[in-house]
């Protein structure tokens, strides 16, 4: 193993073409960026099962999640993925495609479908009559209306 220092964009998707495998064993991850470009240039990855690296990778399809960081583990999901070329090259294949799903285009249309449905959600709350939800309503009386503390009532 060798340790690199920081290197641009072009060289690092030369080395992640070039790998057989990526390994992510972090401890925490919010999303699991580097897990996800390494897909896109072809690799599969194994990856720590830790914050977002389970949406980053497809767990038995564009990599291997390990459960854990034991040593020997570790050692044996990378051996098993080592030691099975056809394996590798179907995880490979499968990479760019789940890597597709976080392109900036597909990320703007979940994000525009989400945006359109808590619209539409909003907009039948404005339409529904009172109480039409069958749940309780909060209302604020008093001096709480004032915004001066007070009790809220439930309304059915």
């Amino acid at each position: 193993m060798t340790f690199r220092p920081p290197a641009p964009r072009p060289l690092l998707a030369q080395w992640f073409r070039a790998a057989d495998v990526v390994t992510v064993p972090s401890y925490n991850e919010s999303f699991g960026l580097v897990a996800v470009e390494a897909q896109a240039c072809g690799a599969p990855v194994v990856a720590a099962a830790v914050g977002g690296l389970p949406t980053a990778v497809s767990d038995g399809v564009s990599g291997l999640l390990v459960d854990g960081h034991d040593p020997l583990e570790w050692a044996r999901v990378l051996g098993g993925l080592l030691a099975d070329r056809s394996r590798r090259d179907a995880m490979a294949a499968a990479a760019v495609l789940h890597a597709g799903r976080f392109s900036w285009e597909a990320t703007v249309d979940r994000t525009l479908e989400a945006y359109a449905e808590a619209v539409d959600r909003h907009r039948n709350l404005l339409r529904a009559p009172l109480g039409a939800g069958g749940g309780s309503l909060l209302v604020p009386v008093g001096s709480a209306l004032a915004g001066q503390g007070g009790r809220l009532a439930v309304a059915p």
